[in-house]
Order: structure tokens, then C-alpha cells, then sequence
């Protein structure tokens, strides 16, 4: 249960520092090594991850805030519907065991 939250606070990091690179994998990447306490291994196993597990409407919200910064992932967090916070979440136990985030 603790990397669950681990990876899902690590997640919502992604969008919520926001993101450089053009590409949504770039800005993943980037988001989340932006605060350097996740190696970029990990950061890329779960941007990775996002893309192959998340419908690909729910990966393109995750990468636009990611890019756009902590107002619009926020604003994603909150607009998400019951159905894409269950794939959020799926998505989140399966990062946690595959890329090791502890």
C-alpha cells in the first residue's frame, strides 16, 4: 500500500511540476526527475508505463499537464471521471511494482 501512494503522489508530480520536452514522454520524463529525488531509470519506466496502460485520452491529459504545469494538473486530477480515476489507479499499482518505485 505504500508504493501505492508513493507512485500515485509520484504521478500526480509528473503533471504537477510541469514539464519541458516537445514530446508527452519528454515531458513526463522530465516532470518527474524535475524534483531529482526519482532517478531518470524510474521516471522513464513510468512515463513508459502511462503510455502503455493509460487509454490513450487519459495519457494525453496526463501529458498536457505535465507540460502545462500545477493548475492544470490539478484541474485534471479533479475532472477525471470515476472510470478514468480506476485506470489511473490500476495504472498506478502496476508502476509501482514495474519500475520499482518504493
Amino acid at each position: 500500500m505504500k508504493n501505492i501512494v508513493f507512485v500515485s503522489a509520484t504521478l500526480f508530480g509528473l503533471a504537477a511540476c510541469g514539464g519541458g520536452g516537445g514530446g508527452n514522454r519528454a515531458a513526463l520524463v522530465d516532470a518527474c526527475m524535475e524534483d531529482g529525488s526519482t532517478e531518470q531509470a524510474t521516471c522513464e519506466c513510468m512515463a513508459d508505463s502511462a503510455e502503455k496502460n493509460l487509454s490513450n485520452d487519459l495519457y494525453g491529459k496526463l501529458a498536457k499537464a505535465a507540460k502545462e504545469g500545477e493548475e492544470a494538473a490539478e484541474s485534471m486530477m479533479e475532472d477525471l471521471t470515476p472510470e478514468e480515476q480506476g485506470q489511473f489507479m490500476s495504472f498506478a499499482m502496476q508502476a509501482a511494482m514495474t519500475c520499482g518505485a518504493s
